[in-house]
């Protein structure tokens, strides 16, 4: 109002004056025809005063829009590009130092799938609430875009100054966030670069302090680190491991090994747990413990996830085609649980292959499950309700409460191998076993003692009463072709004890063993090894399919 008065008043005056003039040297006039011009003309000057003032501050908001964060009112990206650029072209001229901190929440995306976007956009408001109370006056924030957040900390003349910033940042979420009913613990990765130690250029700061930023989050998250150059190093191995996972799923190179879950009298068709691998070009087969974190980091393990559902689901057929009934269960990381599309995903490939989901199990780790929120177990419940069995892996092994057991519809407990290892030369851990077993069949659930590599584990998990028993003492992973070749085996026994080629057509119950034997007696004849099973998995192809071209296996 005070700048549209002193815009208008002016104007006023010189309107009244030019009035008056025009009226003393006109012809007789009223005084009345005098005040009407005035009035007139003052009208006239206030609304365009006004005018203008509506059109001044409708171009401030709009510079105010193109320059602010909508959600959390903070600066954007492009203010803050501008902010940088002119502290390193002052920087420059007066020698003064800044550091530049990115900011990125952990495992938001999970806060995203498992309360919903709008309690995603409540957390972030208040996040920035709270980064604004930790910095001072001259710091500036920003927020790039989804949970990446900038501090721009000007006039820095010793580290030391950095770190406490960066703590304070840490420690102002250590209060968890109160969101629409919902209270969510937030943990942080703060990646630092300065100026100009790490880049002259704004384009280089960013990109040490976002290397920095990976750094942390792939070396225990919830803390900050200064960018150096062997991250760089680092981060184009990360980068390398990136692409050639996404080749990886897009040429087939992914493979499931089964290791079976065996009863104690070692009869019947068995469980079995599928475990991925990958045909690695230049490194052969890679476990998953070198490539499953760095799927979970860069969001490739819903993909990856997604195909390890369809070819269980897949294997599952083609043992029912076979004959042979066999429950496989599979690995179900914890952002593969909050994720919105996981039971679609196993709705879709039970449809597909036209297998019953109770053949499906989910093994699913206690550490993802004590992290217990009502979504989680509305989640769970949809996921019993399709018909697929849920177990928890590695019980024992999160040493939290177990109140969870009794909120979820779980169907099996796995007790964590490191607890197995030690029933023969720790008492208390046996004991401790022991009631972990006693539980899960009080709350009608079945045990599977994992980690089985000796005798003495295996009769000791036996004589406390596990159901079933897994471990390289009783089978390793194997292919499925090799994993076929067993189940086929065990259905018959085979009586023939004639040696030699006739055996195929003396032991029509059961040609996989009489292959193994032709194979095996030919191999001796002619002076080399020859692989059985992998063989006899031919000869059985040629049954079913009732071409009975035995040459072809040579």
């Amino acid at each position: 109002m005070l700048r549209r008065c002193r815009i208008v008043l002016p104007v006023l005056m010189l309107l009244s004056t030019s009035s008056l003039l025009f009226w003393s040297q006109s012809a007789p006039h009223s005084f009345e025809a005098l005040l009407h011009a005035m009035t007139l003309g003052a009208a006239l000057l206030w609304s365009g005063g006004y005018a203008w003032t509506v059109r001044s501050r409708h171009h401030e908001k709009l510079s105010r829009i193109a320059m602010e964060d909508p959600l959390t009112a903070m600066l954007n990206r492009r203010a803050l590009e501008l902010h940088v650029d002119k502290l390193i072209a002052r920087s420059k001229r007066v020698e003064k130092h800044f550091a530049v901190i990115f900011l990125d929440i952990d495992e938001f995306k999970r806060i995203n799938d498992s309360y919903g976007h709008r309690i995603g956009d409540a957390v972030l408001v208040e996040c920035a609430s709270r980064f604004r109370q930790v910095v001072r006056d001259n710091d500036v924030i920003a927020r790039m875009g989804g949970d990446e957040f900038i501090f721009v900390l000007d006039d820095i003349e010793e580290i030391h100054a950095v770190s406490t910033a960066a703590q304070r940042i840490l420690e102002a979420l250590e209060r968890p966030v109160e969101a629409k009913g919902e209270s969510i613990n937030i943990h942080l990765s703060l990646g630092i670069s300065l100026f100009p130690e790490n880049g002259s250029s704004r384009e280089e700061l960013f990109h040490a302090a976002d290397t920095a930023m990976y750094y942390i989050k792939e070396h225990g998250k919830n803390g900050y680190s200064y960018f150096n150059d062997a991250m760089n190093r680092e981060n184009e191995c990360n980068l390398d491991m990136d692409r050639s996972l996404r080749e990886a799923l897009k040429t087939g190179a992914f493979e499931l090994y089964y290791q079976p879950k065996q009863t104690f009298d070692r009869g019947g068709v068995h469980e079995v747990e599928a475990l991925i691998r990958w045909n690695r070009p230049g490194y052969g087969v890679v476990l998953p413990s070198e490539f499953i974190a760095h799927a979970e980091r860069s969001g490739l393990i819903h993909e990856l996830g997604a195909w390890v559902i369809e070819s269980a689901c897949r294997q599952i057929r083609l043992f029912a085609d076979a004959g042979v009934s066999t429950v496989i269960s599979i690995n179900i990381s914890a952002s593969q649980l909050s994720h919105r599309n996981l039971q679609e995903d196993i709705e879709r490939a039970v449809q597909k292959f036209g297998i019953r989901p109770q053949m499906l199990e989910l093994e699913i780790t206690e550490a993802a499950l004590v992290k217990l929120t009502p979504s989680l177990t509305q989640r769970l419940h949809g996921l019993k309700a399709i018909g697929v069995r849920l177990a928890v892996d590695g019980f024992g092994s999160a040493y939290s409460s177990m109140g969870y057991m009794t909120r979820l519809p779980l169907d099996r407990i796995k007790i964590d191998r490191a607890l197995i290892n030690d029933i023969l030369i720790n008492p208390k851990n046996r004991e401790l076993v022991s009631a972990m077993i006693a539980l899960g069949h009080a709350l009608n659930m079945s045990v599977v003692a994992e980690g089985i590599e000796a005798s003495g584990l295996f009769e000791e998990s036996k004589r406390l009463q596990a159901d079933l028993v897994q471990g390289y003492f009783v089978s390793k992973p194997k292919r499925a072709d090799a994993l076929m070749a067993e189940f086929l085996e065990e259905r018959a026994p085979c009586a023939c004890s004639v040696k030699g080629a006739d055996m195929l057509d003396l032991c029509p119950a059961h040609p996989v063993r009489a292959a193994q034997q032709v194979f095996k007696v030919a191999g001796e004849h002619i002076g080399f090894k020859v692989d059985a099973r992998a063989a006899a998995v031919g000869v059985k192809e040629g049954f079913a399919h009732g071409d009975g071209n035995h040459g072809e296996a040579k």
